[in-house]
């Protein structure tokens, strides 16, 4: 029988000042491309985070000398909206009826085209404004025509106008606080 002979462990070799410098290469190599590629990424991760919430504001529809006292205008609200990375430039938010009253001064009215019972867009008939869906009928300040028997059970939504005068003319421009409201509501409630 063969006896087991003893095999001493490996021995290291000494580092020598290659085999140091090329190890501190290889680590210091691969900590700067893990802060090329990973910083960048985690930027790119965390930025939409970091960026503000779109403020609701007055947006701008119109000149005042464009309209004709109690003949509705439909204007189209546009704005820059964008989501986490995308810019979405000129995009339309929605539609507003816009009434110039009569009387001295300029007095305009907003209403959103969002019928308020179930968000039919109303149109204009020639005397009053009109839900296509389900046959609600609003006078020119927005109220409801035979409350009783409109399906609508509030009157159209009106929106917040504020007239800024041009100086140097009688025109003013018309700034709208356009928002957007629950449907089918006794109570004009703001969508958030």
């Amino acid at each position: 029988m063969e006896q087991p002979t003893h095999v001493p462990p490996p021995t290291e070799l000494p580092e020598t000042g290659r085999r140091k410098f090329l190890r501190w290469a290889v680590h210091g190599l691969s900590a700067v491309l893990a802060a090329v590629v990973g910083v960048p990424a985690v930027v790119y991760l965390i930025d939409p985070r970091n960026r503000p919430s779109p403020q609701r504001g007055f947006k701008p529809a119109g000149h005042v000398h464009e309209l004709t006292v109690n003949i509705p205008k439909e204007v189209v609200i546009r704005e820059t909206s964008r989501d986490a990375w995308t810019l979405y430039p000129d995009n339309v938010v929605g539609r507003i009826w816009l009434v110039r009253r009569p009387g001295p001064g300029n007095q305009v009215d907003a209403f959103t085209t969002t019928c308020p019972h179930l968000g039919c867009s109303i149109n204009y008939s020639g005397t009053r404004f009109l839900c296509p869906c389900h046959g609600g009928q609003f006078q020119l300040n927005g109220t409801r025509i035979n409350p009783h028997d409109n399906p609508a059970s509030r009157d159209m939504d009106s929106l917040t106008v504020r007239l800024v005068p041009i100086p140097g003319n009688t025109d003013a421009e018309i700034w709208i606080q356009f928002e957007k409201f629950k449907t089918n509501q006794s109570a004009k409630e703001v969508l958030t």
